[in-house]
């Protein structure tokens, strides 16, 4: 499984070093890195590995994706719910239905646990917001 390292106090400083500055390039990157998870969530199957190294990728896989949706495909927060860029939320959607299709329960369990990561990711962002927004 991968481990996810996150310094709050850098992590935007983090974010445009990969991503870059220019949002145009910004979000062509990450729909471009969505899709790749997307294909690995696809291919995993194919390396025949033990079930719990496969559940531990997939999960792995699925929460990527959806720290991706929460951190660069929200666009605006200013009302009751955040507006997110639709093609970097496009693969996220997909890679339900094939986790469920490739997986079975093991893919359902993995992506109600990513969801719920991103859920909470959400209500946090929510939560935290300026008052008077929207």
């Amino acid at each position: 499984m991968h481990t996810h390292n996150v310094n709050i106090k850098t992590a935007a400083h983090e974010s445009s070093e990969r991503w870059g500055v220019n949002p145009e390039k910004r979000l062509a990157r990450v729909i471009a890195e969505q899709q790749s998870y997307l294909n690995q969530l696809c291919g995993l199957w194919n390396l025949q590995m033990p079930e719990i190294d496969e559940s531990e990728e997939l999960l792995g896989i699925l929460s990527m994706m959806a720290k991706n949706v929460l951190n660069e495909g929200v666009i605006s927060w200013t009302c009751d719910y955040p507006r997110v860029s639709f093609p970097v939320v496009q693969p996220w959607l997909q890679a339900k239905k094939q986790a469920v299709q490739l997986y079975g329960e093991t893919g359902r369990l993995a992506w109600e646990q990513a969801y719920k990561e991103l859920k909470d990711g959400i209500e946090f962002g929510l939560a935290t917001r300026p008052s008077g927004s929207c």
